[in-house]
């Protein structure tokens, strides 16, 4: 038996309602007897994903909400993004101090060369310490 329940949007977040409901009814060709069903997955699956960044310590996950998406990364695997850019940045300064003639720009692109460099190693470390 199902039992009525009321909720308000807040009208910022009234298109991501419309989206749900607008993919239910892709979904199933109809609203009636599943929207319900749906939100309750979806609810379930929020609460799923909540409880497990929490039992697995918030201090090695980040939980990013953005317009009702959610996504969990662990720190290891935020690190490893975050060491990809840096050398993506490293090789970008290498290849444009190579392109430069003037000094004193040379001299700036090395030193954010060398930044990003001793970022890598002390990131690489982290990551290390982790496993």
């Amino acid at each position: 038996m199902s039992k009525p329940i009321g909720v308000r949007i807040d009208s910022r977040q009234e298109e991501i309602w419309l989206k749900f409901k607008e993919f239910v009814e892709e979904k199933y060709g109809k609203k009636h007897t599943v929207l319900g069903n749906e939100l309750v997955r979806a609810l379930q699956l929020y609460l799923d994903l909540y409880q497990k960044a929490s039992k697995n310590n918030f201090e090695s996950h980040i939980i990013k909400k953005k317009a009702g998406e959610i996504e969990i990364k662990s720190l290891k695997e935020i690190s490893y993004d975050l060491l990809n850019t840096l050398i993506a940045i490293s090789g970008y300064a290498e290849n444009l101090e190579e392109e430069i003639k003037d000094e004193g720009a040379r001299e700036k692109i090395r030193k954010i060369k060398d930044l990003a460099t001793k970022s890598l190693k002390m990131l690489q470390e982290r990551i290390e310490g982790m496993e």
